[in-house]
């Protein structure tokens, strides 16, 4: 890979950079449980001309995602409509992001306001920046991967271009793998695959630029598709969802993976998905039954509202009372964390029930949490404050909020799983439940069968 040089900026400036820490903070550390990277070795020297295409699945969250898990300065190519408001467009501008207007959504005359913003991405590709762009144009729901516009592969070429192709251009491929789409403390892994030089290209492209592009565009797709879980038969995705969540956990276990470590997670779904999807092309029938039985399984627990994972192992009742007890004891512990952060946790639900598009849930939350923390811990230090008239005891209150915070979101996770054992050690013996429980070894004896082969 050539290590091309530049004079523009290349790290951000300082109330940038102080902006960023903070985001990655509320990001890394209080929204997501773990951050991994995977292949960030891929990613081509900083000051290389790279623009980086990624999945698109969670909205906001997506974008931030890939800025904490650079170690670089880098532009990001944003849906235009979220600079309708002229403050937050320009605060968006100064954060490094520019928009980018679409036909299906801004409408065909939006469309050629992205003369401005293509020029400037090419001018700084070529200076030697790092761009991050989403070539499905919109974010898709759960995990699968849709077309990709051509657009970012215009975008490469005519930078090259602009540098009379004397600069190699690097695509590299991206993607992005969420454990829980909306809930706070699950794990979010990026993933960089092998980067695309596009100067093999150029001498194709200047004879046949669509030709060129569709090339480059095919293989950054393929190359998207490897790093994703991407479930490709969407009209059994529900059922494929469910088997990889529930069956999939054994499935991991008995090929070695470490269930512990996220990315070997998303390893083992994707082996699991490749399986079955191996076995439904030559076993339409038998596949159809199996994902038929895997659906009814799932409304049944649904509509008990019992949760797959209490089938798999055995508790007494010692054991559950012993839980119980222990909440008791830290309730007011629970309590005492509550009260700074009630806000925090309430704010995004007076807005996401109204949400049409619900994969649209995480970036309120999120978003919602990066204005409303420092709002409210700055509260508590005056409050704290005024009542103590000691500033030492005042900050350290303040700084013990995260903890405060997380501590309280896993006593309500636990709260909430505690009486779902309740519930299920209460009816373990009932005939639904039984029936449940047929159903379901029913289910993986089969599964055991066709991964086997």
């Amino acid at each position: 890979m050539s290590d091309n040089k530049s004079n523009v900026q290349l790290r951000p400036a300082l109330p940038l950079w102080l902006f960023k820490q903070y985001v990655k903070f509320v990001h890394d550390k209080l929204f997501y449980r773990r951050t991994i990277t995977v292949g960030r070795e891929n990613l081509p020297p900083n000051g290389t001309p790279t623009l980086i295409a990624s999945n698109h699945q969670n909205c906001m969250n997506d974008p931030v995602g890939i800025l904490c898990s650079l170690r670089r300065h880098a532009k990001f190519l944003t849906r235009a409509d979220v600079f309708n408001n002229k403050f937050i467009g320009a605060l968006l501008r100064s954060f490094g992001l520019m928009p980018a207007y679409r036909m299906d959504f801004d409408g065909i005359d939006a469309v050629k306001n992205n003369a401005g913003t293509w020029q400037s991405s090419e001018a700084l590709l070529v200076g030697g920046q790092t761009i991050v762009i989403f070539p499905e144009g919109m974010h898709q729901d759960y995990h699968w991967l849709g077309s990709f516009t051509s657009g970012y592969t215009k975008l490469a070429f005519e930078a090259a271009e602009m540098s009379n192709f004397e600069k190699e251009i690097f695509i590299q491929p991206a993607a992005n793998h969420y454990v829980s789409y909306s809930h706070m403390q699950s794990d979010l892994v990026i993933l960089y695959g092998e980067p695309l030089s596009i100067a093999q290209f150029y001498e194709l492209y200047k004879t046949k630029p669509r030709t060129a592009q569709r090339q480059v565009n095919q293989i950054i797709h393929q190359r998207i598709a490897d790093l994703m879980l991407n479930i490709e038969d969407l009209d059994n995705y529900a059922a494929l969802d469910f088997i990889r969540n529930s069956y999939g956990r054994k499935f991991a276990i008995d090929n070695n993976f470490d269930l512990r470590r996220p990315e070997q997670k998303l390893e083992a779904d994707k082996c699991l998905i490749a399986k079955l999807k191996a076995f439904a092309a030559d076993n339409v029938e038998a596949s159809t039954k199996l994902y038929d039985k895997a659906k009814v399984l799932s409304e049944k627990l649904q509509k008990l509202k019992i949760r797959d994972w209490l089938f798999e192992k055995k508790r007494s009742w010692f054991a559950l009372i012993a839980e119980a007890v222990a909440m008791i004891i830290l309730l007011p512990l629970f309590v005492l964390s509550l009260i700074p952060n009630a806000l925090v946790f309430a704010l995004p639900y007076t807005i996401t029930p109204k949400l049409k598009d619900k994969m649209f849930k995480a970036s309120i939350y999120f978003g919602l949490s990066l204005v409303s923390i420092p709002i409210l811990y700055i509260l508590t230090f005056l409050v704290i404050f005024f009542v103590s008239g000691d500033g030492f005891i005042s900050l350290f209150y303040t700084m013990l909020q995260p903890i405060m915070l997380l501590f309280a979101w896993y006593y309500c996770i636990n709260f909430i799983k505690l009486v779902a054992k309740f519930k299920y050690q209460s009816s373990v013996r009932l005939q639904k439940i039984a029936e449940i429980a047929a159903l379901r070894r029913e289910v993986w004896n089969e599964l055991d069968k066709i991964v086997t082969v």
